[in-house]
């Protein structure tokens, strides 16, 4: 199993309360998980990411393994993964032989033998644009998340990112992480948080200082709490694609006798 898969479910479900004497106490964990993604300057860039201790890092751009041996003291400490367009059995084995933790790759390009380690977290990138049949077929497929764009450079965060959001969720029983370039605020975080997203992917270029913020923020979330039936419950994302119950078959009347 993907120690980045344990990581995800501990953010979900709560980390569990440490043993020994004493009250026992969980482990604070953030309200959604931090990937920091690094794109180009693959040295320095790895090394800002490491020093935000975010819950994964991801490497796109580095084309085999050999392109990570430089980077392997930096990420000596994290759970780490790689983002490829393409990927062959072949270069999933090396990476993975390397330490890595995460595969993200395309639909397209895609060799079946590179999805089948049980060891590694499988990340599919995907258009939430997508037409709704190929959304509902991605269910099938060997792999534990789906990473999609959300939001914009310049663009405040609106009701459409929401439905984009509910988009996926309602066809998708995977992990969702979302690709964004500017960080939400609180109240934003706990709206995605609801509609579904279990991971923010955010580019090491925002910056150390915007980095270390957006985990405090993660860190400072509160815990989901119980959901109560209210009639807001009725629209929830996910809900208006959830099959309908249906009605008992009526039992056949005995014959009289």
């Amino acid at each position: 199993m993907s120690k980045f898969i344990d990581r995800l479910d501990e953010i979900i479900e709560g980390a569990p309360a440490r043993m020994g004497f004493g009250p026992a106490r969980a482990e604070k964990t953030p309200g959604l998980a931090l990937i920091v993604q690094v794109s180009s300057s693959h040295k320095t860039g790895t090394a800002t990411a490491a020093g935000v201790s975010p819950d994964g890092i991801i490497l796109s751009g580095v084309k085999t393994a050999a392109d990570v041996s430089d980077l392997k003291d930096s990420l000596s400490d994290s759970l780490w993964g790689v983002r490829a367009d393409t990927l062959s059995a072949d270069e999933a084995k090396a990476f993975l032989e390397d330490g890595c933790d995460m595969l993200a790759f395309q639909l397209q390009g895609t060799s079946i033998g590179a999805v089948s380690s049980e060891d590694s977290a499988k990340v599919l990138c995907i258009d939430p644009g997508a037409d709704v049949e190929d959304l509902r077929d991605i269910n099938s497929l060997p792999i534990d998340a789906v990473m999609f764009p959300l939001g914009g450079t310049s663009s405040a965060w609106t009701l459409d990112d929401l439905a984009k959001v509910a988009r996926v969720r309602g066809r998708l029983n995977k992990y969702l992480l979302a690709e964004i370039s500017e960080a939400p605020n609180a109240d934003e975080l706990k709206v995605l948080r609801t509609a579904g997203i279990n991971g923010l992917v955010v580019d090491v270029s925002a910056g150390k200082k915007a980095l270390n913020a957006l985990k405090e923020l993660l860190m400072d979330m509160p815990k989901p709490g119980p959901e109560r039936p209210t009639k807001s419950n009725a629209i929830l994302p996910g809900a208006a694609y959830s099959s309908q119950r249906e009605e008992p078959a009526p039992e056949p009347e005995e014959d009289d006798e």
